[in-house]
């Protein structure tokens, strides 16, 4: 084999080789950022320990991107940027989470909060705000107190078990307290029997197929006695209403007379007045008429008065009578003078011409 022809393998090698790795660089190295489009996320932490240019971001568990800057910002914070493979949609419902390992890398997880119908998308000047997660370690020093504690509370729990026990053998096994123990036995003994004696009555009334039926006769009425009992209390309430409403109707007609109630017993008074002063005229005139020297009293106790007086009346009417006459003369007279005024004086005493009569 001539040295022109292994120099031509071992080239076709090493091209081989250069062109395998290339692709292998391609498909598992950092290579693909360089050729794939990205586009920036902005993330604030309040605290981004162990976050570097470099630090992965993922997002369900896949990586979508690198971190690209980490700065400080005014108000205390750290403004972290990372670039995002083009292809990646990231919500503005999202949550940036850091996440560190006890080695102490870390890495960014892109967790979905409240997800919403019609999600939007993370703008150029939009901030995702972030969470770090606590170191393990930093947990394990805040738990020391918290185990410290614990372990005191066990430790005085397992004394409290040993005095339980210590007490229950000297309750238990001393032979003092045997008596006691004895009479504690009896006694949960007779409570035994007791609380069988009662099941066994129990049973005996439950057993009993009358007694049985009984009860279910009782218990099937009770809806139909509850029903009674609220219609009863249906018509209980219809009474207080009615009463309501009649006590509210009296009070309708109270009120007037208790706001004129003063009114009303001036004028009571008042007229009992009137009516005392009536009583005492009437009884003024009761005694002057029962007085025979008075002039009622002689009116009606003495005839002789009244004879008089009923024979002025007949001279009353026997004069009423004589003057009747006259009176239809003057009214003639007075008829012939307003008709014919001429026969008044010398001349109409000389005319004798009948005038006519009305």
């Amino acid at each position: 084999m001539s040295d022109r022809v292994m120099q031509f393998r071992v080239g076709v090698m090493v091209l081989a080789t250069a062109i395998i790795a290339g692709i292998l660089i391609v498909l598992f190295g950092d290579l693909p950022s360089l050729v794939q489009r990205t586009y920036p996320l902005r993330m604030n932490f309040s605290d981004a320990r162990g976050v570097t240019p470099g630090t992965p971001v993922r997002k369900n568990g896949i990586l979508v991107g690198r971190v690209t800057n980490v700065a400080l910002d005014e108000k205390g914070g750290v403004n972290v940027v990372a670039d995002i493979d083009s292809a990646v949609p990231i919500y503005k419902d999202e949550e940036a989470q850091i996440s560190g390992s006890i080695l102490g890398d870390a890495e960014i997880s892109l967790v979905p909060g409240i997800i919403k119908p019609q999600r939007e998308k993370v703008g150029q000047n939009d901030i995702l705000r972030g969470t770090a997660a606590r170191n393990p370690f930093d947990v394990f020093a805040s738990l020391e107190p918290k185990l410290g504690l614990a372990l005191d509370s066990l430790v005085q729990a397992s004394e409290s078990v040993n005095r339980l026990s210590a007490n229950l053998d000297r309750t238990l096994l001393n032979p003092e307290s045997g008596d006691r123990f004895q009479q504690l036995v009896k006694k949960t003994e007779a409570t035994l029997d007791q609380f069988s004696l009662a099941m066994t009555n129990i049973n005996a009334v439950v057993g009993n197929a009358a007694a049985r039926e009984e009860i279910l006769d009782t218990i099937s009425s009770l809806p139909e006695v509850i029903g009674e009992l609220k219609s009863t209390v249906k018509g209980i309430g219809a009474t207080v209403e009615t009463a309501d409403r009649n006590l509210r109707n009296l009070e309708g007609l109270t009120k007037p007379l208790g706001e004129r109630g003063g009114e009303m017993v001036a004028q009571i008074d008042k007229t009992i007045g009137r009516l005392d002063s009536v009583l005492q005229e009437i009884a003024s005139f009761a005694k002057a008429l029962g007085d025979s020297q008075g002039t009622l009293g002689k009116l009606v106790n003495d005839p002789k008065v009244y004879d008089e007086l009923a024979m002025a009346v007949a001279n009353v009417n026997h004069l009423t009578l004589e003057l009747r006459p006259i009176v239809d003369d003057v009214r003639v007279f007075t008829d012939k003078i307003a008709r014919h005024p001429e026969q008044l004086g010398v001349r109409g005493a000389l005319d004798r011409r009948p005038a006519g009569i009305k």
